[in-house]
């Protein structure tokens, strides 16, 4: 279903490591790896899920407007999640050496395609 869109985005990515969508239930709809093979269910992406939702629903509170999206940092990989509907995102696995503002761009334009096959 995602699959197509999915792999695009990880390949226009250098450094990338894998995408998916997911719900704020933890749900994995679908998930790639930077070669474009099925993950199935990403356990990391499983357990963020709900903390994604609230740091979501935090920035609504604090009057930031309907949030977007958000980065979370690490020192193996970088996660970029951004907002599909109120209920879905996209994920976007890169290297912390990868960068971050094109991969962001490339989550950005990927994601109607994403949200529209919901």
């Amino acid at each position: 279903m995602f699959e197509a869109t999915l792999k695009q985005l990880v390949n226009r990515v250098d450094g990338a490591r894998g995408a998916a969508v997911l719900n704020l239930d933890g749900v994995v709809l679908e998930a790639v790896d930077e070669k474009g093979n099925d993950l199935g269910a990403d356990a990391a992406l499983t357990e963020f899920a709900p903390v994604i939702g609230q740091l979501l629903g935090a920035a609504e509170s604090a009057e930031l407007g309907e949030p977007t999206q958000l980065t979370l940092e690490g020192a193996e990989r970088t996660t970029l999640v951004r907002s599909l509907t109120d209920k879905y995102v996209a994920a976007l696995h890169v290297s912390p050496d990868s960068l971050i503002g094109k991969a962001h761009f490339h989550l950005r334009v990927a994601a109607p395609d994403l949200a529209r096959e919901l």
